[in-house]
């Protein structure tokens, strides 16, 4: 009868994109004077996929009507997510409900959800319910609200 003496051994690494798991199963056999060795048993990668949404550019104007500003956005992440046809401005101490869209004409209530596939850079517009004009050289914030959760922030200076 031999002695058996088994050892696992599990590595978990974690970083921005997503989990390397690597597990060792060794199991060492003794028997009578000869030494049985196996190799590693399993070995398994996982990878999370996610959408990295960025802002690439943004500018606002006056829009005749409403405030409006357009928002170049980048995805360099593996997985799309789309916006929610929601986004929001404030200029002036105020804070103004907007809706987005992939033009300017079609930033109106209720808004027009975009997909932000993986490797793309769309533009987004995002137009103030209400309020005035931010006035040129007004400094403008933002924040487009995606489906998948949280809002993408931008920073953007009046031109009128």
């Amino acid at each position: 009868m031999g002695l058996a003496i088994g050892a696992g051994l599990t590595f978990t690494l974690s970083f921005a994109y997503g989990v390397i798991s690597i597990h060792t199963v060794t199991t060492t056999y003794i028997e009578t004077s000869i030494v049985v060795i196996t190799v590693p048993t399993f070995i398994s990668t996982t990878t999370t996929a996610s959408p990295r949404i960025q802002v690439s550019a943004a500018s606002c104007e006056w829009g005749g009507a409403h405030e409006y500003c357009d928002v170049v956005l980048s995805n360099p992440g593996n997985l799309g997510t789309a916006t929610t046809g929601n986004c929001s401005l404030t200029f002036g101490g105020q804070t103004y409900v907007g809706y987005t869209g992939p033009t300017k004409s079609s930033a109106v209530s209720p808004g027009y959800p975009q997909q932000l596939v993986a490797g793309g850079s769309p533009t987004v517009y995002c137009q103030a319910s209400t309020g005035g004009a931010a006035g040129g050289g007004a400094q403008v914030t933002g924040s487009i609200l995606l489906a998948t959760g949280g809002g993408v922030p931008f920073n953007a200076t009046a031109t009128s």
